[in-house]
């Protein structure tokens, strides 16, 4: 479950941890790690995710002494980024130094946290409740289709609020299939997104889920721009 610190998301569960390393994994993407009391940055990538017992890989580091500080156990934070949204975790220790027939990696357990955050480039508008823009998500890992309401839009993604408590919990990186009814213009916009964050609010009874837009073709990516900048334009009013 994703929870905010502060200005900060973190995730605190076990899945959603396993979700962001095997998102990088699966994009093979440059990992930096930086050891307690040093200002060296070391480059790694995730070679593999555990969920069950709850541990990932990391493949041997460069520059190379920094195999002896994990061999030592010395503390490092991990850093990455992957489609633009920073991942950050602290207070790791190696557990365990493999090898097979392609060197050396290591075996890390889940971090107790891990920072999952979007770094925002376009801007977000907010979508007042009288509009009635609604959103249906749909997806073959789901028995039933989530029915949510916009709250916010921007060129690049949407958030949504779910009546309730969505369970099973959304993972990060999920994707779905959407239909946005946007009311006020008339129009439809059916597209695919990833879940980016997802939060549960007890005094709302609210589910609000971050999302990304996934490769919008141009004739859908000119219908969000034209109703963020209707909803701009209303704010001004």
């Amino acid at each position: 479950m994703a929870l905010n610190d502060g200005p900060d998301r973190y995730y605190y569960g076990a899945g959603d941890i396993y979700s962001v390393l095997r998102a990088l994994q699966t994009e093979r993407s440059l990992v930096n790690l930086q050891f307690d009391g040093s200002a060296q940055l070391y480059n790694t990538m995730i070679l593999d995710a555990n969920l069950q017992e709850r541990y990932f890989l990391i493949d041997e580091v460069t520059p190379r002494d920094g195999h002896r500080k994990i061999d030592e156990r010395t503390k490092f934070s991990l850093r990455a980024s992957i489609h633009g949204i920073k991942v950050h975790a602290k207070d790791l220790v190696s557990a365990r130094t493999l090898s097979n027939a392609d060197g050396i990696y290591y075996q890390v357990p889940f971090p107790a946290k891990m920072l999952y955050m979007q770094r925002r480039e376009a801007f977000r508008a907010y979508v007042p409740g009288s509009m009635k823009t609604t959103a249906r998500f749909s997806s073959l890992e789901r028995e039933e289709d989530l029915f949510g309401r916009v709250l916010n839009m921007s060129a690049t993604g949407i958030r949504v609020g779910f009546p309730g408590e969505v369970k099973p919990d959304f993972a990060a990186m999920e994707k779905f299939n959407i239909l946005i009814d946007i009311h006020v213009q008339e129009q439809v916009l059916e597209c695919e997104i990833e879940v980016i964050y997802f939060q549960y609010s007890k005094e709302r009874n609210q589910t609000m889920c971050g999302c990304r837009f996934i490769e919008l073709p141009r004739a859908s990516q000119i219908i969000v721009n034209r109703f963020v900048t209707f909803l701009q334009r209303e704010e001004l009013v």
